[in-house]
């Protein structure tokens, strides 16, 4: 969006508080594709224990928005720092830290459910046994340990978002 108010301006607290409780902070944070100014120079923190939410209408740049927090697409300006490090500088180490459920599910459907779990986790270079672990016990809690050995297009809708949650903590983020 070009010109005019930014309808994802978000207020900067006023009185900073100390830079260990903030997860993330982000200043004049911009995106830019071209002549398209998707964020514009937003600023916001956000603290540990925090639960934040972004609105806007269509445009209005919360999934770009989202995508820099993620590491998945490179800011144009400004700063953003998570876990104190720099996003342009550590993504590795800050996608590390993350969990993440995306708006789309992204399984591989040629994997049972445990295999999808396992083979996520070990992406972030833990140790199969400890990725097994976890997966039954994240299976449990999603209340999918029933179904560890079923392929995918036999859940249901709800069961596959469950699974796409329980990837999300495998590296407990």
């Amino acid at each position: 969006m070009t010109g005019g108010p930014n309808p994802l301006r978000l207020p900067v607290a006023a009185a900073r508080p100390d830079s260990e409780s903030l997860l993330v902070i982000a200043e004049r944070l911009t995106k830019r594709f071209g002549d398209l100014t998707a964020v514009d120079g937003i600023d916001f923190s956000i603290r540990a224990g925090e639960v934040v939410g972004f609105l806007g209408p269509n445009g209005a740049g919360k999934t770009t928005t989202i995508r820099m927090l993620t590491c998945s697409s490179p800011l144009t300006s400004g700063s953003l720092k998570m876990f104190g490090l720099d996003v342009s500088r550590a993504p590795r180490d800050i996608k590390a830290q993350l969990g993440v459920v995306p708006q789309d599910d992204n399984y591989d459907p040629d994997l049972t459910v445990i295999e999808n779990l396992v083979t996520y986790g070990r992406y972030f270079g833990l140790a199969r046994k400890v990725v097994v672990g976890r997966a039954r016990e994240l299976l449990r809690f999603v209340q999918l340990l029933e179904k560890s050995d079923r392929k995918m297009d036999e859940l249901s809708g709800g069961m596959k978002r469950r699974l796409i949650l329980a990837r999300s903590l495998i590296n407990e983020p």
